[in-house]
């Protein structure tokens, strides 16, 4: 099992993502979700592994999607400003520098946010199963010994939640979240890796009902 540290990130000059960054930023915030950033390569061996055994596989993306946006990002002289200036206060920042910024040292590097907070960061590549255990542990913001927490059976899948945002942030969601979904009725089947987006407060209640995480309510 890779090391899985917890660290305060207080004052960096730099940091990145990837869909852009910025746009997955605001989506993480928008959907009141954490962020997840891996630092990659497209050479790197563990970095395409991780997207083959580890990313596409449904228990995996049931954890994720309700409680994480992830981010893919690589050394390109592209720059982040929203994200930038928000959480670093800088005007803008190339995701190359943010590589040199958060010291990372090899790929896959994986780092969270709530937020403008660092929640921790985890390097090297990791199972499916230990990293759906390293998702739990990391949604829910636990303080308890990481090793102690790995000998537990834990049912946390997302706390549901109705989001109420704006018809703008809505369409922003739908444009760039590839698992959001605009909905006037319930579906037959209500699915925990979707983001549903409604105009209808009945609805957005018989969603969370069903088992929906994460239900976003157009005011």
């Amino acid at each position: 099992m890779k090391r899985f540290l917890i660290i305060a990130i207080l004052a960096l000059s730099v940091i990145s993502l990837a869909l852009t960054l910025d746009d997955a930023y605001r989506l993480a915030n928008i959907t009141q979700r954490k962020l997840i950033m891996m630092f990659s390569s497209p050479t790197c061996y563990y970095c395409n592994l991780f997207k083959k055994e580890v990313l596409p596989k449904d228990d995996f993306q049931e954890i994720l999607i309700p409680n994480f946006v992830f981010i893919e990002l690589y050394a390109t002289d592209e720059k982040t400003t929203l994200f930038a200036k928000e959480v670093l206060g800088e005007e803008s920042v190339s995701y190359r520098d943010l590589f040199v910024g958060f010291g990372v040292r090899g790929t896959p590097t994986f780092f969270f946010f709530k937020g403008k907070e660092g929640l921790g960061y985890l390097p090297g590549y990791v199972d499916k199963d230990n990293f759906i255990k390293i998702l739990k542990y990391v949604a829910q913001e636990l303080k308890e010994d990481f090793q102690t927490y790995l000998k537990k059976d834990d049912p946390f899948v997302g706390e549901p939640l109705i989001i109420e945002i704006s018809k703008e942030d809505a369409d922003f969601v739908l444009k760039k979240d590839k698992n959001a979904v605009k909905v006037d009725t319930v579906p037959n089947e209500v699915r925990r890796d979707r983001i549903y987006v409604t105009d209808s407060p009945d609805v957005a209640k018989t969603l969370q009902e069903k088992g929906a995480l994460r239900v976003l309510l157009v005011k």
